[in-house]
């Protein structure tokens, strides 16, 4: 049987701390005949190949890639989706964990996915877009509590996404396939995501945040806050302008605003629920904290959300 899902986890460096942990949050999709799990060790020049290999080899039922060379974020998940069998593909970064609850999520929310709807991103406590969530001081077990509570009392809610953030995203394998998809010209890392999903909306296809679906996404620390990771995203910045000059970069503020004015516009229709005012609380906190700096950008920021907030 044609697997629904594909996960394949993109690993490098830093095995004990990342690659395993993720890994082990997902064993509970080993027996379920609607997942495959793909991992694939990018070159880590560190003993993590050799590790997340005796991993995998516990598992008869998981693929296990290994690449000779570092290909980079668009590279290493290229190689993996090319053994992926299922309707979707589930691109994980190595830091990453899921709650209980979130591939069971995950299947009922691509199953009930309109046919144009291309791609979906699951909401996170760390994203630079509408997909993170805000409680500020939640430690990594508390929100790994939040995200079973959220798995436990869904909404079928689907938010608008101008992007999806790659840390974890769920593609038709079909569309994937027509886009061919990530641009390795990106090298290591940084603005591919942001290219797909811009590619995705040029060929006419649709994508969502599910409300649904949360993972914790942990922060990896390769290239954060290097003088190389700066080089690199400034030089893959440019390359995104000039393969779509008329992109839009977007705050992460701006993206959870759209998504409470949606809620607002549900809770005016009258179906308002107590899982639907959980997410809402999770989000409106972060009107505040986003404010803009500038003391006249802050002014009109207050004005144009001033009836969102409490």
């Amino acid at each position: 049987m044609r697997p629904l899902l594909s996960f394949v986890v993109l690993g490098f460096r830093n095995f004990e701390s990342t690659t395993r942990v993720c890994l082990d949050s997902l064993r509970s999709c080993l027996q379920d005949p609607q997942v495959e799990l793909i991992v694939v060790d990018n070159a880590s020049d560190d003993d993590s190949g050799p590790r997340t290999a005796a991993w995998c080899a516990q598992y008869p039922e998981i693929r296990y890639v290994s690449s000779l060379h570092n290909l980079g974020f668009a590279g290493g998940m290229n190689l993996g989706v090319q053994h992926a069998q299922g309707d979707w593909v589930v691109l994980v970064n190595n830091d990453t964990v899921f709650p209980p609850g979130a591939i069971d999520a995950f299947k009922r929310v691509v199953s009930a996915a309109d046919a144009r709807m291309a791609m979906l991103g699951p909401v996170t406590n760390a994203a630079g877009n509408g997909q993170r969530l805000c409680k500020p001081g939640a430690s990594h077990a508390q929100w790994l509590e939040i995200g079973q509570w959220l798995h436990a009392h869904p909404t079928g809610e689907l938010m608008p996404a101008h992007r999806c953030d790659f840390f974890c995203v769920a593609i038709r394998k079909q569309v994937w396939e027509s886009l061919g998809g990530l641009d390795t010209a990106f090298g290591l890392g940084y603005y591919e995501d942001f290219d797909f999903s811009l590619r995705v909306t040029a060929a006419g296809y649709q994508q969502g945040i599910t409300e649904d679906v949360f993972v914790l996404h942990l922060g990896s620390a390769t290239f954060q806050g290097s003088a190389a990771a700066t080089a690199l995203m400034k030089r893959n910045k440019k390359l995104l302008k000039a393969k779509h000059p008329h992109a839009r970069f977007e705050h992460t503020r701006l993206g959870n605003l759209a998504i409470l004015q949606r809620y607002q516009e549900i809770k005016a229709s009258g179906l308002w629920t107590a899982a639907l005012q959980a997410r809402w609380d999770l989000r409106v906190g972060a009107l505040t904290s986003d404010a803009p700096r500038s003391p006249i950008k802050r002014w009109f920021w207050q004005r144009k959300t001033q009836t969102l907030l409490p």
